[in-house]
């Protein structure tokens, strides 16, 4: 091989781990910049730094007997002043939130096991209650949006050929 031959092949390669050193860095950069996003988001929504033993407690609101909104509102007053009620609604909303916005994987949620598709399916009729009267359609929406996308993704399990 001659000189000239090495030379190229050197300035090749030299060539080629610059463009790939830049990308892995450009790489980092969007990650750190998802990381300090994901951070922020957690920050604003108080609901996301909510402790475990906060909501062990407001699971409770899943013992309460009720049909509808209106029987719920007779029996234990205002849902907007029902803590569980926020505290569970509030977190599954900030899950769903980061969830849309791909900032948390779907098997991550999952990981934790979750009771999702048991909590909102119980708490619907009050949210549901709730746009209504406070006229805000969009009221706990990512909550919902997260028990939609974890339905949709149990399905598709149970559907699988490969299962």
């Amino acid at each position: 091989m001659e000189i000239d031959q090495v030379l190229s092949i050197s300035a090749i390669i030299a060539a080629i781990s610059v463009v790939v050193g830049v990308i892995f860095a450009i790489l980092q950069m969007r990650q750190a910049t998802k990381m300090r996003y994901t951070g922020l988001v957690i920050q604003l929504n108080p609901a996301l730094r909510t402790s475990i033993n906060d909501l062990i407690e407001a699971s409770k609101i899943m013992d309460l007997e009720f049909e509808n909104y209106e029987e719920y509102s007779e029996k234990y007053g205002k849902p907007t002043s029902d803590k569980a009620l926020v505290t569970l609604a509030g977190y599954y909303d900030g899950l769903g939130f980061l969830l849309h916005k791909r900032l948390i994987a779907i098997d991550l949620i999952e990981y934790r096991n979750l009771a999702i598709t048991s909590t909102w399916e119980k708490l619907k009729p009050i949210i549901i209650g709730l746009r209504k009267e406070t006229g805000l359609p969009e009221l706990f929406e990512w909550f919902e949006y997260l028990y939609n996308e974890i339905t949709k993704r149990k399905t598709n399990v149970y559907l699988s050929p490969n299962s």
